[in-house]
């Protein structure tokens, strides 16, 4: 589990800010908050999708957010999750292994996680392969001895795991701050603007 928390425990340069109008600091700031959440939420999938073989969509599906509210002014965007199949990362070729017929099946699969790494040979022993399973399902597995069977499925990261990368926390809190105080800034001018 990976979270990401954007608090408020002053706003009293809020109050100072809106003058005879200091009763809305709390809406203000609460409105600000959940705008800078919602944005945390969309940099995770952004920024871990740049650096993994991983869609932005799959990301956000793990990550749920608390938001803020007048008597609590701190949200929360939560990423949970189990490692990822890797065929939901890179996989080359994606073609099933063949057992019959006149088709070769690959002799290589080759798999990438990392953009940074790109895709490298799955050469383990047992050799590892795509499959289709009896159900549709496709994926990468592999045997757990020299018999044709059992075989396990094969599995990357789980989302939290690569959001906690230390770049990727970087950038996403420096977003959140600035966002967090432009939305207070324009909240304050929305609200001295309709008086």
């Amino acid at each position: 589990m990976i979270v990401s928390e954007i608090k408020v425990s002053g706003i009293e340069d809020v109050e100072k800010r809106l003058g005879n109008m200091k009763k809305n600091a709390p809406t203000v700031v609460s409105r600000a908050i959940n705008r800078a959440i919602q944005n945390v939420k969309k940099n995770m999938g952004k920024e871990t999708s740049e650096r993994y073989f991983i869609t932005s969509g799959e990301v956000k599906k793990t990550v749920n957010v608390t938001k803020a509210t007048k008597s609590r002014l701190q949200a929360a965007a939560i990423s949970q999750g189990a490692g990822i199949a890797l065929s939901k990362f890179k996989v080359n070729p994606k073609t099933p292994v063949r057992y019959r017929g006149a088709s070769r099946s690959p002799k290589v699969y080759r798999a990438g996680v990392k953009k940074a790494g790109g895709v490298k040979p799955l050469d383990g022993n047992p050799k590892s392969f795509v499959a289709v399973m009896k159900s549709g399902h496709v994926d990468v597995f592999s045997r757990t001895s020299a018999k044709s069977l059992p075989i396990k499925q094969l599995y990357g990261p789980s989302v939290p795991q690569m959001v906690k990368n230390e770049d990727i926390m970087n950038k996403i809190n420096r977003d959140a701050n600035e966002t967090l105080q432009k939305r207070i800034d324009a909240e304050i001018n929305n609200l001295l603007r309709r008086g």
